[in-house]
């Protein structure tokens, strides 16, 4: 069929019109990144925090990646994209993605009993510890209350000495009726890990997901940090004296790897957003990132930093992440704080876009490092959209 002349000005008139919305939706991702960058940059330096680093990924691309301030302070010695720091909490993500690996190659199942595989695991309540599953302890949902053996963690006693020492702890609920957030629970999944493949946790995590998905600076251990020359230091601050102070990386939870023991460089955690997006199927399949992202128990009524956000309808738990309704869409996020490190992440799966923010000293930003990104996000999408 022949077109008319008019007819294909029409088209031609479509093409140009196609071609400058799509330049103009570009332009404007590109002032949300430069703004949120700037907004980043000025809080962080008022707020006189040693060190940070930040990545963004949007679909398939690293679109942001930077270091900020110091390794140490009163120094020049800069942070900068392979700088490694503890992840903190965020390591209950890493074992999460791990377990959907292992669940992935049949070597574990999300309903596996906890004695199935640590027999030496055991509570007051002998039925309920019976019960226990992987989605339990993966979900905070066990029945212990909250931060149960704390002390021993900080103590520095091995995993394979805290877990015969539950035996003589009570329940607060039974599993999977509430949240109670832990760290020596949820760790003994690294023992159930181990049982079930014969290797260790850190040869899992190096093998299953650090070199696979190029998290080159990547590790689990006190050992591995501390023989990095490229590591941004701890720090704490001084409320009186109004100052930083630099203190020792300890070796406090790396005792508890699975729960907060993980260290990365900003460049790791790029790629592991990737992961988080479904992207790489080779490491875990969709099927079991779903899993993870399965809401488990509610949170909205606990006191979680989640619910203050403005825009945020219910919150729950998974399994390794925070699950969140917020203005209509399903966010992925969690946070993490461990020996004066502060962690951020944020995954929107709808819009294919991931944040991740890490600090070597707690600070002002921190808090609201996140909530920031969604409101410049969201005011360019708006934008996009119009």
């Amino acid at each position: 069929m022949l077109l008319s002349c008019s007819t294909k000005e029409k088209i031609q008139e479509d093409i140009i019109v196609e071609k400058e919305t799509k330049v103009e939706v570009k332009d404007l991702f590109k002032d949300f990144l430069r703004h949120y960058e700037q907004f980043f940059t000025t809080n962080f330096n008022i707020s006189g925090c040693p060190g940070a680093a930040l990545v963004i990924v949007k679909d398939t691309t690293v679109v942001f990646k930077k270091g900020f301030g110091v390794k140490e302070i009163n120094t020049r010695d800069s942070v900068d994209v392979n700088t490694v720091f503890r992840i903190a909490s965020l390591s209950k993500g890493i074992t999460a993605v791990l377990a959907g690996n292992l669940v992935d190659h049949d070597q574990l199942r999300w309903d596996q009993l906890i004695k199935e595989s640590v027999t030496r695991f055991g509570l007051k309540d002998v039925a309920q510890a019976d019960r226990l599953q992987i989605n339990h302890v993966l979900s905070h949902t066990t029945g212990l209350y909250q931060y149960t053996h704390t002390k021993l963690i900080e103590r520095g006693l091995p995993l394979e000495r805290i877990i015969p020492r539950f035996r003589w702890k009570g329940v607060v609920a039974r599993e999977g009726t509430e949240y109670e957030y832990q760290n020596a629970v949820f760790s003994v999944v690294e023992k159930v890990m181990e049982n079930n493949t014969e290797k260790t946790f850190d040869e899992l995590l190096k093998e299953r997901l650090f070199v696979p998905a190029g998290m080159c600076n990547a590790s689990s251990s006190y050992t591995e940090i501390i023989q990095n020359t490229n590591v941004a230091l701890p720090h704490t601050f001084n409320h009186y004296a109004e100052a930083y102070k630099l203190v020792p990386i300890h070796k406090n939870y790396y005792n508890v790897a699975a729960a907060g023991g993980v260290n990365a460089s900003i460049s790791d955690m790029g790629e592991y957003l990737k992961v988080l997006l479904g992207l790489r199927s080779d490491i875990i399949s969709k099927q079991a990132l779903e899993a993870i992202y399965n809401p488990m128990i509610c949170t909205s009524t606990e006191d979680v930093n989640v619910n203050y956000w403005d825009g945020v309808t219910d919150s729950f738990y998974g399994k390794g992440y925070r699950i969140i309704e917020y203005r209509g869409r399903t966010l992925i996020y969690h946070s993490g704080n461990v020996n004066q490190y502060k962690s951020e992440l944020l995954v929107d799966r709808e819009h294919g876009i991931a944040v991740c923010a890490l600090f070597n000293a707690p600070n002002s930003v921190s808090p609201v490092v996140i909530p920031a990104f969604l409101n410049y996000y969201d005011f360019y999408r708006d934008l996009a959209n119009k």
